[in-house]
């Protein structure tokens, strides 16, 4: 019995992991092919996983859901994690995809630990361990090879899109970090749902979505249905029940199958081509993905 509910956990963690690969395709292809620009797409997508997300929540009678809102220390950390974390890595994320692709914005999202790793050593005085130091530098030879193809006189990706991918990088060490204390006090799936619609609320008073058209286009519709419940509420929801199951190590190695999926979407169906060059840089940033889980699980 213990066996079958360990394979569920693994299965939904590579469930999570598959199905969060696809969104930075699927906005790659909203971009270039329907015109959909990140200023409507991501307050939309994180407004209405929001109210999703918190649906189910009051449906299954949880708890009370605003209970939160309650404390005003509480709420501010929420605004705090809902703007600097959850929506600026998804703005970021986005506008990455639209600078570049769906597979090298979703490889340079995943170089966080590094940035976590330099911070740690450059701010707080923490000597990395071989190994980290090892991951770090295949890391950077993974985004030299990603940006340049081998030839430092060139960049093969756009300075926008490099750079909108490590910024969101950095932003998803924000999205780590900040809601800690929020998660030690309330369910995960609220804190969730909570910070998609504050940040999607406040990212649309910031770009005011409702002024850009997007048609009365069918399949953008139900390419959009698709990035909310596949891209965004069922991953999320896999990975919290497949935590408690088989742990955050394993959890974070299955995880690194996102870039792959991403990656492999991105050249097989969108049809955009990477150099050999480019490809290895994509397996020396996921091979740091993977080095950096096994060593935080071990910790």
């Amino acid at each position: 019995m213990k066996k079958r509910i360990y394979v569920k956990g693994l299965v939904l963690g590579l469930l999570a992991g598959v199905l969060w690969g696809i969104t930075g395709p699927l906005g790659q292809y909203l971009f270039d092919e329907k015109g959909i620009v990140p200023d409507w797409l991501v307050p939309c997508r994180l407004f209405v996983s929001g109210i999703v997300i918190l649906i189910g929540l009051y449906g299954s009678r949880k708890g009370d859901i605003f209970k939160l809102w309650t404390d005003r220390r509480d709420a501010v950390h929420m605004v705090v994690y809902s703007t600097a974390g959850m929506m600026a890595v998804q703005y970021s994320f986005f506008i990455a995809v639209e600078a570049s692709n769906g597979g090298t914005a979703t490889v340079l999202q995943y170089t966080n630990p590094v940035m976590i790793i330099l911070y740690s050593a450059l701010f707080r005085g923490v000597r990395p361990s071989r190994r980290e130091v090892f991951a770090v530098l295949l890391a950077l030879a993974g985004i030299f090879l990603l940006s340049t193809n081998g030839n430092i006189h060139t960049l093969v990706i756009t300075p926008k899109g490099l750079f909108m991918g490590l910024l969101c990088a950095f932003f998803t060490c924000l999205y780590s970090m900040i809601p800690v204390r929020l998660l030690e006090k309330y369910d995960a799936v609220l804190v969730c749902g909570w910070s998609m619609l504050t940040g999607g609320i406040v990212l649309a008073l910031w770009r005011q979505p409702w002024r850009i058209g997007v048609g009365k286009d069918l399949q953008v519709c139900g390419l959009f249905l698709i990035l909310v419940f596949v891209g965004t509420v069922i991953p999320f929801i896999a990975s919290l029940k497949a935590i408690p199951v088989i742990g955050p190590m394993y959890a974070n190695v299955l995880a690194s199958i996102e870039p792959v999926v991403a990656s492999f979407i991105t050249f097989l169906v969108l049809g955009t081509r990477f150099g050999r060059l480019e490809v290895l840089g994509f397996a020396l940033i996921i091979a740091t993905i993977v080095i950096l889980s096994w060593k935080r699980g071990e910790t």
